[in-house]
């Protein structure tokens, strides 16, 4: 969950030291754990080597337009007990949206908002996912389903982060500004909040998606009219934001593409996967000065990383800029790296249907 906090810096200092996590997407078959109107995946395992257990979960689903659903996740610990059933979300119409700060379960993890998280010192080596659909239908409902599974490397190793240099290579994303758009009292809070929203549409229309347009009264003068639909769309009530992780990729997939949260190993996972072609929404958080060539600091922002320049660096569209052009800069790949580890390395990946991906290699990260 992300909403940015956009001010100017105060100071120049840099951390390059970014927090190592062990990493996995393990994705549903949603042929099967039908039973009428409700599904529940098989056993979703973490598959972590050496016994780690992982101590957070973030799930994804993909349902077609107009679905509506309760969407519930269990954890299993170490022992082999279950956890009670967790509410994760409420999916209903747009401005029906809803998360579930789940009461914690005295044995086993609990929901904040978008994280399955264990007690400090616990974890899980399973989950399962359940959804019940509000009404029967013959459609396809249920296009996708997935968790990613992350824990903390053993001993806690830091990094530099630094990307292997080679070849310049950046996906060619149209920039879009928050800063378009005004403070307000519903949605989250407005522009200033907005970078998650702002950042879907812009990955969204580089796939081609048809994004509708808010109402007039919504869209400024000279801003684009698809942010503040998306943002409607995303809104969680409970949480009051636009950053629910798992509720911004369920409307990429109402809009035709195929969404996951998912968790990366590393700069290089990033990088094979802008290689191909496929633009990243990527979690970051940072202080004052932490990120050179950044004129805000944030306690949880989202931002396009379109690739990689021949340094290394990281290149992206970021909303947090004051228009045009703006928005496409060059930050420095280890203070970048330090940025985005602290939510664990999350990016919405987003693509085409079907659209093929490269190897994820041994990350296992997609």
């Amino acid at each position: 969950m992300d909403g940015a906090i956009v001010s100017e810096p105060s100071s120049t200092a840099v951390s390059t030291r970014a927090r190592m996590w062990r990493t996995r997407l393990v994705r549903a078959d949603i042929g099967v754990g039908w039973d009428g109107r409700r599904w529940t995946s098989g056993v979703l395992a973490a598959g972590f080597p050496d016994g780690v257990l992982a101590d957070q979960a973030v799930a994804s689903w993909n349902l077609a337009p107009g679905v509506t659903a309760r969407i519930e996740l269990r954890a299993r610990t170490i022992d082999g007990t279950w956890s009670s059933w967790q509410p994760l979300a409420a999916w209903g119409a747009p401005g029906d949206r809803r998360s579930a700060s789940a009461t914690p379960d005295a044995a086993g993890p609990y929901v904040d908002t978008d994280v399955l998280t264990a007690d400090p010192g616990e974890g899980f080596d399973a989950v399962e996912l359940r959804l019940t659909l509000d009404e029967t239908t013959d459609a396809d409902p249920l296009r996708l389903a997935a968790v990613s599974f992350s824990a903390p490397e053993p001993d806690s190793r830091p990094a530099a982060g630094d990307a292997v240099a080679a070849p310049a290579m950046a996906v060619a994303v149209e920039p879009l500004s928050q800063r378009a758009y005004p403070e307000r009292d519903d949605l989250g809070g407005g522009g200033p909040a907005w970078c998650s929203p702002t950042s879907l549409t812009m990955v969204a229309a580089f796939w081609g998606a048809r994004i509708p347009s808010a109402a007039p009264a919504d869209v400024p003068v000279g801003a684009d009219p698809r942010v503040p639909w998306v943002a409607r769309a995303v809104y969680d009530s409970v949480y009051d934001g636009t950053g629910n992780w798992s509720f911004n990729v369920a409307v990429a997939a109402e809009l035709g593409l195929d969404a996951v949260v998912s968790r990366l190993r590393s700069l290089e996972d990033a990088r094979a996967l802008t290689d191909a072609g496929i633009p990243l929404i990527a979690s970051i958080s940072f202080g004052a000065g932490e990120l050179p060539g950044a004129d805000y600091e944030t306690a949880g922002h989202l931002l396009v990383l379109r690739g990689f320049d021949a340094a290394g660096d990281v290149l992206v569209a970021d909303p947090a800029n004051a228009g045009g052009q703006d928005g496409l800069r060059t930050y420095p790949s280890a203070a970048f790296d330090a940025a985005w580890a602290r939510s664990r390395r999350t990016v919405y990946l987003v693509t085409s249907r079907g659209h093929a991906l490269p190897p994820s290699g041994v990350s296992g990260a997609w």
